[in-house]
């Protein structure tokens, strides 16, 4: 079994490898798994945190959705963010020009659907990460937006990973114009 896991994820929510690895196997029904991987989770810091209902074995513990939202969703509404986010159409010199249509469910944007389907799955993390640097993209280019991608072919080239190191705040001086004489 091959599990990704977003370290951010584990951080904002003070949850141990350890932790998230004895929940997500529970959740699976790996209990076999479980027992091979040596794993110490603090199972009362858990259900205190509202992730697990302990029960009298491992087997009879029950994992909550409190657990289960953190990397699970549903993709038709994580899709219609991303819709959302993305600018439906920017302005050229000669007019406006389209990017995605504005329904999710539209024939148009079905491509890019699939597309988005294939890359984020139900991986709530991951989609995530992609509307953080889908934001971040969108400041630094303030003012330039009329060279944005269309969104299927944003998707293609996974062009939000060039901004992945890229200061949040970057852009803001890049609108002043600088000469030497």
């Amino acid at each position: 079994m091959q599990l990704q896991i977003d370290v951010n994820l584990l951080v904002e929510n003070s949850i141990s490898a350890d932790d998230f690895l004895a929940l997500y196997a529970i959740y699976r029904k790996g209990f076999k798994t479980l027992d091979k991987l040596k794993l110490n989770p603090n199972w009362d810091n858990l259900q205190s945190k509202g992730y697990v209902k302990l029960g009298d074995s491992v087997e009879k513990h029950i994992i909550r959705q409190e657990f289960i939202d953190l990397f699970s969703s549903d993709f038709d509404q994580m899709f219609a963010e991303l819709i959302s986010t993305y600018p439906m159409k920017v302005a050229t010199n000669r007019g406006y020009r389209i990017l995605h249509a504005a329904d999710p469910n539209c024939k148009s944007n079905e491509k890019a659907k699939a597309k988005y389907s294939r890359i984020v799955g139900t991986k709530k993390f991951v989609h995530d990460k992609i509307i953080k640097l889908l934001k971040v993209q969108l400041r630094v280019e303030r003012g330039k937006l009329e060279y944005m991608q269309q969104l299927e072919v944003w998707l293609n080239n996974h062009t939000w990973e060039k901004y992945i190191n890229m200061d949040e705040n970057a852009g803001e001086s890049e609108n002043r114009i600088t000469r030497r004489l």
